[in-house]
């Protein structure tokens, strides 16, 4: 996210927007480490921030189930790290995949973002995501300092911000041949590749077709190709950590 979310106070209200705007995961417990167990209003999770953590994680126990966790800016010895939110959910109807799009869409207006993903893994893309960064151990999940190396891929669906925007080029994006392709912002662009984040489990086959005719219609050394040698260099954003 390119908002910093510096102190305690910006990082809680990005936790109670959520609280707010995405209330079918609405979590019962918070932490810093495990066992997530703590239960905290939302007063308590202000002071429990202002006491110095940089992030908090949280869990929903009941159903649907649900973890997460919010992360201001980070400048370790690799390179600055963007602010994120990440979260893994169960989700077995459509109006729960909605509800998680549009609230990836009211953040992009509410606080802005350089990338933002949705899929769901299955099994005959844990290989292709262990080896392109996607998911190494087995979740979905990426970093600064890996988008400074190389886009993984194209997944179900993703916004791309200012910095892709200018990477891949506007009208780039806009004329990319998947199923929804929606101008967010004067430079924000969501891209999915089918109609329901189900068909990657029922139609893996053709929506992985889309996925490669996005690919094949943006790529200017952009994704990763496991061809490639490992000092390969691709071209990435030129990303700016504004305060």
């Amino acid at each position: 996210m390119t908002p910093s979310f510096k102190d305690a106070e910006a990082l809680s209200d990005l936790v109670e927007d959520f609280l707010d705007q995405l209330t079918i995961y609405r979590p019962s417990h918070w932490g810093i480490i495990e066992p997530i167990n703590l239960k905290l209003t939302m007063p308590e999770i202000r002071e429990f921030l202002r006491n110095g953590s940089h992030d908090i994680y949280w869990k929903r126990k009941s159903s649907p189930k649900g973890w997460g966790r919010f992360c201001r800016r980070k400048y370790p010895l690799r390179g600055p790290q963007f602010a994120y939110s990440l979260f893994a959910v169960s989700a077995d109807k459509s109006e729960q995949v909605d509800e998680i799009t549009n609230y990836f869409w009211h953040l992009s207006s509410a606080f802005g973002m350089e990338y933002a993903f949705l899929d769901s893994m299955v099994d005959l893309y844990k290989e292709t995501a262990r080896a392109n960064g996607f998911a190494p151990y087995g979740n979905f999940g990426i970093f600064t300092h890996e988008l400074v190396r190389s886009l993984p891929d194209i997944v179900w669906s993703q916004i791309f911000g200012p910095a892709y925007v200018k990477l891949f080029g506007l009208n780039k994006l806009l004329s990319a041949p998947a199923y929804k392709v929606e101008q967010l912002g004067a430079e924000t662009v969501y891209i999915q590749l089918s109609e329901s984040l189900f068909d990657m489990h029922d139609r893996y086959e053709e929506v992985d077709a889309v996925r490669q005719a996005v690919k094949r219609h943006l790529d200017d050394n952009i994704f990763f190709d496991s061809r490639n040698p490992p000092d390969h260099v691709y071209r990435v954003p030129e990303f700016t950590f504004p305060e």
